[in-house]
Order: structure tokens, then C-alpha cells, then sequence
């Protein structure tokens, strides 16, 4: 959408001027309406205007005097004259100041509808032109910030090749760094409207672009202008890292580095908004302590067992947000990543990836830099390893539970033939008699009582077919003394007596 400022000393003029726009190009032009130059002038130091529609005779500040202090701007707007007098003189210096068209009141709406579409057209492709070379010199600068061996005499040339002319002699690098948003692409444009707006002198200084991580790199010749950015995004959680003042075009990417640097710390100072290379190297620290590899290691071994208030003590002692100021971000990087490696890599190598839902949580855990700040990291990490901790204790229920299980139906297997009853298997395999009544059916889907007489059944099924041995005897073999029991139990589950089934199995 293009904004356009229409000026005239005549209401009924401007508010005509627009119906007319806005019935042939609707929903293309944001407007602002002004009846005299100082008007539009005040307009103009708040809005990115594009296009201007302006009379030459107002009180005030004429149209020429209007266009005149128009040249003053960063980026100036294309302008249109209108006027009711046919004079060459005004046309002559609307001509100086290179305005677009001179359009004679009353206004053909023909006229105005051409004159707009062309100039509309130079707009666009100036704006497209201004965001192609602007592209083109962030990924020059990015190209400076993530090359590991850059000299200096390549910086210069670089900077050289991208013709900043108004480049600052001294300047501070800022890294402006937006969290939780789905539309980085939107701030960039605010921020350099505010810029425009409120330092209009060394604005033309500064130089604005997305690094490769879509934070803003501001460089500019005054460190206030990031005291005058925080204020305008109240509403979005923004931290700002600054580099030392730099002297040297060179020194950019030294500058980046340190802004970068100070914005990691932002991690561990939750309050601060704006934090300066500064105040970070100049802190007084101690040599950072050796990593508590051991004690991570025993929160590993701990996993699964029933030791839940011993796992968060240690957790304590090793994220101490005291110890971890004072060794410093780095310190705290390194921490980050044996916890990764020693903690959660080993319980996961255990687990495999059977729970999708601590995995989601696993990946966004693992970098610390997806949280805000220390505290919030801490309780994800915390969750996380009791998350783990449960889930292993479940898995050795699980295979706990299986393990008894198999060993119960092994005894049972071998010793059918016996007396035996829920009792004796449930002490063979030390299991409480209700637990182990509970598990056994839920794993076999039938009672105890039920599952032996299968088991007998099938042994002497086994034993009508293969031997000649008596009814009785095979009764005997299967653990029934009685052999109208072993009868009745048969034929409940077979439908036939032993006697037919081995009959029917001498035919078939």
C-alpha cells in the first residue's frame, strides 16, 4: 500500500481528490490530507509518504517552498503540483526540484488517474531497486560476520565495493534480537522509521539488516539511538547487545562479535534490555571452575531408580545460578552441552525413541538459547530429567513385570504334574499373592486356575496321541489323581473325552 499526502488550502478540494483516487484504485493508498505545506511538513517528519499531491498557492508554506525543504529528507516522496494558474514560472521551478507532473485545477480525472499509475510505478521499482542493493549489502556484511579467517584488508575492500558513502568515522555495533515471533521480517522497517523519525541528522549514517539469524545489526555513529528503539516495542520481548565504540571500518565484524557477545548474556541478566560488551568484559572473574562432569554422571546412573529428591538436590548444585554468573556464559554454554552429552544423550541412548513426546522436549531442552533467560531453561531441564526419570521407572516395571512373568510360566511348564496352585508360583517367583493374581491375568489374559488346566490338557492331548499309555496314567502325569476329574476337565475344554480324542487321532 502506498501513502499519499494530498494538500490543499480547499476542503472540499482535498477530500474531492481523494473520493476520486479511491474509486479507481481502491484499497491501494493509505491517505493523509493537509491544508498548507507546514502541515504536511509536520506529517512528513512522522510518515514514510510516497507519493505527494500538493497545491502551489497556500498560505503558510507554499507548494514551492514545501518541495524545496523536501530535498532535505532521506528519502523524499515523488510529488505531484496542482494548480489553478497556468504559469510557466511555477512550472519552472516545480521542474528544478525534478516534480513528476503539473496538473492544471480543475483536475481531469483521466489526467490524475495516468499521472498517478506512472508514478506509482517509479515508486514501486525504486523500492524494489532500494531493497535489492540493501539485500545485496547484508549478505556482504553476513558475509564478513560468519567468515572464520577474514583479513582486514579484505573487510576494507568489501566495504568498499558496497560504496557506503556516509559510512561513520566512529560507531557502535547493535545486535537487536526479538524473541518469540513468527514475523522478524516486519521489525526491521519499524526500526528504521523510528530511526528516521528521530535522528534525522545521522540517520543517513546508520546501516540496518537481518543477520543470518534474523536478528537486526544496527551500526551507528550514537549509542542512543538503542536507548530510543526499547520503548517502541513494549509489547515484544526485545534485548539489545552493543559493542565498544569502534574507530576503524574494519572493526565492523570485531563489533558484531562483541554485540553478539553481550546478547548471549541477556541468558543470565532476565531485567536487562540493553546490555553492552562493556560492562560484560569489564566484570571482575574469577577462572571458570572445572565442569561437574562426575556429578552429572550420578544424576545418569540415578535415572530410574527411586531417588527423585536426590536428582533435584544435585540438579541444584550443579545449575547454581550464583557459581554460574560468576564463571561467566561460556561457562554456562560448556555446562549446557555435558549436560546434553553425559545426561540426557545416555538416558536417551537407553530409552530409544519410544516416547515421541520427550523427544519434542528433548530437542528444544538441549539449547539453552531456546528459553529467554537461565530460570526458565532450569525448570524445562528439571521437567525433563523427571519426565525421564519416570519413564525408566516405568520401563523397569515393565520389563520387571515380564521378567517374573516368564519365570512363573517356565515353573509352571515344568512342573504342571505337581500340586501346585497361585500360592506356590507366586513365592517361587517372590511376588505379594494379590499383585502377583493381578499381573498374572493381565499378562495371560486368564486366572491362574484356568491357565494350569490348559497347560495339563495340552501335555496329555500330547501324551493320547504319541503313547499307549493307560487314561489313569496320563491322568497322573498331568498332576489329576483323580481320573474322572481329568475326564471332566477334558472334555469341559475339548468337548470329547480323552478316550475319543485319541480314538480321533488314530484316524486322522
Amino acid at each position: 500500500m502506498f501513502k499519499l499526502l494530498i494538500i490543499d488550502d480547499e476542503r472540499n478540494i482535498r477530500i474531492g481528490i481523494q473520493s476520486m483516487i479511491s474509486r479507481e484504485f481502491p484499497n491501494q493508498f493509505s491517505f493523509f490530507l493537509a491544508s498548507n505545506g507546514v502541515e504536511a511538513w509536520e506529517i512528513l517528519e512522522i510518515e514514510a509518504i510516497d507519493i505527494i499531491l500538493t497545491d502551489i498557492k497556500m498560505p503558510a508554506m507554499d507548494g514551492i517552498q514545501l518541495v524545496h525543504a523536501i530535498q532535505s529528507l532521506e528519502k523524499k516522496p515523488e510529488v505531484v503540483m496542482i494548480s489553478g494558474y497556468d504559469d510557466f514560472e511555477y512550472a519552472r521551478e516545480a521542474i528544478k526540484y525534478r516534480v513528476k507532473d503539473y496538473l492544471l485545477k480543475p483536475i481531469n480525472r483521466k489526467e490524475l488517474h495516468q499521472t498517478l499509475e506512472r508514478v506509482m510505478k517509479e515508486v514501486q521499482a525504486k523500492k524494489e531497486n532500494e531493497k535489492e542493493k540493501e539485500l545485496i549489502q547484508a549478505n556482504q556484511l553476513n558475509y564478513l560476520f560468519i567468515h572464520p579467517d577474514i583479513t582486514q584488508d579484505e573487510i576494507e575492500k568489501v566495504i568498499n565495493n558496497l560504496q557506503i558513502d556516509d559510512y561513520p568515522e566512529e560507531y557502535f555495533v547493535g545486535v537487536i534480537k526479538f524473541q518469540q515471533t513468527k514475523t522478524e521480517k516486519e521489525h526491521l522497517p519499524y526500526v528504521k522509521e523510528i530511526l528516521a523519525q528521530y535522528f534525522q541528522e545521522s540517520f543517513k549514517q546508520m546501516i540496518s539488516f537481518y543477520d543470518k539469524d534474523n536478528n537486526i545489526v544496527l551500526v551507528t555513529p550514537t549509542w542512543l539511538v538503542f536507548e530510543s528503539i526499547l520503548p517502541h516495542f513494549e509489547t515484544t520481548t526485545v534485548t539489545i547487545g552493543v559493542s565498544r565504540k569502534m574507530n576503524q571500518r574494519y572493526q565492523i565484524k570485531e563489533g558484531y562479535e562483541q554485540a553478539r557477545f553481550a546478547l548471549k548474556h541477556s541468558f543470565l541478566f532476565a531485567s536487562k534490555k540493553m546490555i553492552s560488551f562493556s560492562e560484560i568484559h569489564d566484570r571482575k572473574q574469577n577462572d571458570p571452575h572445572l565442569l561437574p562432569l562426575e556429578q552429572i554422571q550420578r544424576i545418569a546412573n540415578m535415572i530410574g531408580t527411586n531417588r527423585d529428591q536426590e536428582i533435584r538436590k544435585q540438579l541444584r548444585e550443579i545449575l547454581n545460578f550464583e557459581e554460574i554468573l560468576m564463571n561467566g556464559i561460556e561457562y554456562m554454554e560448556k555446562l549446557n552441552q555435558a549436560i546434553n552429552e553425559v545426561l540426557l544423550d545416555s538416558a536417551f541412548h537407553r530409552l530409544g525413541k519410544e516416547s515421541i513426546e520427550i523427544m519434542k522436549h528433548y530437542q528444544h531442552v538441549g539449547d539453552m538459547y531456546n528459553f529467554e533467560n537461565f530460570y526458565e531453561y532450569y525448570y524445562a531441564l528439571e521437567a525433563l530429567v523427571l519426565q525421564l526419570h519416570e519413564y525408566n521407572k516405568q520401563l523397569k516395571s515393565i520389563y520387571s513385570e515380564q521378567r517374573h512373568i516368564e519365570e512363573a510360566l517356565q515353573y509352571i511348564d515344568e512342573n504342571y504334574h505337581k500340586d501346585i496352585n497361585l500360592a506356590v508360583v507366586s513365592n517361587y517367583v517372590s511376588l505379594n499373592y494379590s499383585y502377583f493374581s493381578h499381573m498374572f491375568k493381565e499378562h495371560t489374559g486368564q486366572n491362574f486356575v484356568d491357565y494350569l488346566k490348559k497347560v495339563r490338557i495340552e501335555k496329555a492331548k500330547l501324551l493320547l496321541k504319541k503313547t499307549d499309555l493307560m487314561i489313569f496314567e496320563i491322568s497322573l502325569k498331568v498332576g489329576y489323581k483323580n481320573p474322572k476329574q481329568f475326564t471332566r476337565v477334558f472334555r469341559e475344554l475339548e468337548g470329547i473325552s480323552p478316550k475319543e480324542y485319541r480314538e480321533n487321532s488314530l484316524i486322522h
